[in-house]
């Protein structure tokens, strides 16, 4: 690919649920996209309306084949990198702790690799609030403690470790940690509970829902602003490694949002614990403090849930 070309931005799990927002979003602003995923969680339809787009290219692609990661990046040499491919879904990351480790270390490890080998010169890697401690407060990059709570949040907390040794190596290069809240809105490829809701709504819009735990409290994280603001820190980034909660700094239960669901289809809902469904531990409270977020690119995600729902609610046909 000559210099004159404008090189792409390479996206891993690109066709999963933040992935395709990103994806979207890119091409909506004319950058070329490789776009990378081995279709395990993530669905090719995703990525449908735009695989005709020239700017598009899609590989699936497992990012753990190291040989075969490089070669691709050292082919399409990307500008930018933003690592979104993980195992996230909390019970299947406690029930195979070893796959976890391997797609989300090794892997990780595997995505920087590539991207030293094709010269990319910006890195963007998705990261959890699921690092920090436990905290009736909102959490806070440098001031709040680190005490990974599950799996998952250990296995993000080792992959900020690598990206944070890249990043002394490599010291002219831009390499952004992103603590990704809770996401909410249409796509998603997890079954947490929001499509858990949906699926059962969708099955039997009268029927009385059998849940987990409503009372934890959760930044609630529209989905779109996510992937706007993982492109707006990748714009502001400077040289070395800058960490940032992507967040919303408002928490909600998840029965706020079964109410306002009921508020919005002017149905309320019935509901019943299903123990089956409740989580053995659980984090009571996790918010983002986004001071830092709003320091680098100016703005932070609105937390409109009653907006964000009734986007929802209206892609999987349960509002006209």
């Amino acid at each position: 690919m000559g210099d004159s070309v404008a090189r792409p931005w390479a996206i891993t799990g690109a066709a999963g649920y933040l992935g395709s927002y990103v994806v979207e979003q890119l091409l909506a602003r004319g950058t070329p996209v490789l776009a990378i995923d081995d279709l395990s969680t993530g669905r090719e339809s995703h990525l449908a309306p735009h695989l005709e787009n020239p700017r598009l290219t899609f590989v699936q692609q497992d990012i753990c084949d190291p040989v075969a990661l490089s070669d691709l990046f050292i082919t399409h040499r990307p500008e930018a990198v933003i690592h979104l491919a993980a195992l996230h879904f909390i019970p299947a990351c406690v029930a195979n702790s070893a796959r976890t480790i391997h797609l989300n270390v090794y892997g990780t490890q595997c995505v920087l690799s590539a991207a030293r080998a094709g010269d990319a010169n910006r890195f963007w890697f998705a990261s959890t609030g699921d690092v920090y401690a436990a905290s009736e407060t909102a959490h806070h990059e440098t001031e709040s403690e680190i005490a990974p709570f599950n799996i998952y949040g250990l296995s993000k907390w080792i992959g900020e470790q690598l990206i944070a040794l890249e990043s002394r190596n490599r010291p002219a290069a831009r390499f952004v940690v992103g603590r990704l809240f809770n996401l909410i809105g249409p796509r998603e490829t997890n079954p947490h509970i929001l499509p858990e809701i949906i699926g059962q709504l969708q099955a039997s819009p009268e029927a009385v829902l059998r849940l987990g735990s409503l009372w934890p409290r959760r930044d609630l994280v529209p989905i779109a602003e996510a992937a706007r603001a993982i492109l707006a820190m990748l714009d502001a980034a400077t040289p070395g490694l800058t960490t940032a909660n992507v967040a919303t700094g408002t928490a909600r239960s998840m029965q706020d949002v079964l109410d306002l669901i009921g508020e919005i289809r002017c149905v309320p809902l019935r509901i019943e614990t299903d123990p089956d469904k409740v989580r053995p531990t659980e984090r009571p409270h996790l918010q983002a403090n986004v001071t830092k977020l709003q320091e680098l690119i100016g703005w932070s995600p609105k937390p409109d849930l009653r907006a964000t729902l009734i986007e929802l609610l209206t892609a999987e046909g349960l509002i006209r």
